[in-house]
């Protein structure tokens, strides 16, 4: 039996829907973090896992085709919260819920806003991150509730900043396995539940706001318009790219393997 690794935010729904009804995979959800850190671990064989992790695991991962969670503009559940304007922003409470946003920020500060802040890792609660740092970045189900308005502050989509950045996609997470776990079978039922997934998103929306979400209709356009599940040509130039620059920022090691695989992808090869 498989083991999977899933994110329990709102967005990764359709592409999970199903799978913990599947009797032949075994599925958890976490935070994409603590995603990362099983599959890293070796205590999961396959894990929808924060995209730059492909870049600090123990071998080179597989990566399923087709499939991430990304976005192509504004994603709106990726943002910096700010008290002040961001050229004057000098600290920045980070979401430890996260990971390659925690890397797109730190990116972004030096290609996109220009500014060199102090960091401190923070639980994903917007006052209280607030009390230690100029701004906060959240991400998830937290950075779609958050009160900001309310709170006076400026919210800056860092999808949309990456945009204009690269004029690229972004791809947040993808599935990845340990070599040879992401069989045929596996994607093929990977691949239904993104396609179920999508289907329900009316109901994934609806579900979520009788949970006390938010308003239904503004969570099904969320996970249509910002939301994007297509890890496609455009998709994995965003992602090569992202990873590159990470590298030269020195936040991860740089890993040519890595880099490779994703080109065989775009190829139309994926790694057996």
């Amino acid at each position: 039996m498989t083991r999977i690794g899933a994110v329990g935010f709102l967005n990764a729904r359709p592409l999970t829907r199903g799978l913990a009804e599947d009797p032949q995979v075994s599925v958890r959800f976490d935070v994409p973090s603590e995603c990362a850190r099983l599959l890293h671990a070796g205590e999961i064989d396959l894990g929808l896992v924060p995209a730059i992790e492909l870049l600090r695991g123990p071998v080179t991962y597989d990566i399923v085709p087709g499939l991430a969670i990304g976005c192509d503009g504004p994603v709106n559940s990726v943002a910096l919260f700010t008290r002040r304007p961001i050229a004057e922003v000098t600290s920045v409470a980070l979401d430890i819920s996260s990971r390659s946003s925690v890397a797109l920020f730190r990116v972004l500060a030096q290609h996109h806003f220009a500014i060199d802040p102090a960091y401190v890792d923070a639980p994903p609660d917007l006052g209280p991150m607030l009390e230690v740092a100029d701004a906060a970045l959240l991400i998830g189900d937290p950075a779609l509730r958050a009160p900001w308005q309310e709170l006076g502050l400026e919210k800056h989509d860092l999808g949309a900043a990456w945009k204009t950045l690269t004029g690229l996609p972004f791809v947040f997470a993808v599935w990845a396995a340990w070599p040879g776990q992401a069989t045929a079978d596996v994607v093929n039922r990977l691949e239904a539940a993104r396609r179920d997934g999508t289907t329900a998103i009316p109901l994934l929306a609806a579900e979520e706001a009788e949970a006390g979400g938010g308003d239904a209709a503004r969570l099904e356009q969320y996970l249509r318009r910002n939301i994007r599940y297509d890890l496609d040509d455009e998709a994995l130039r965003g992602l090569s790219r992202y990873l590159t620059l990470a590298a030269q920022a020195g936040l991860v090691d740089a890993r040519p393997e890595v880099l490779q695989v994703i080109e065989g992808l775009r190829g139309g090869v994926a790694r057996a």
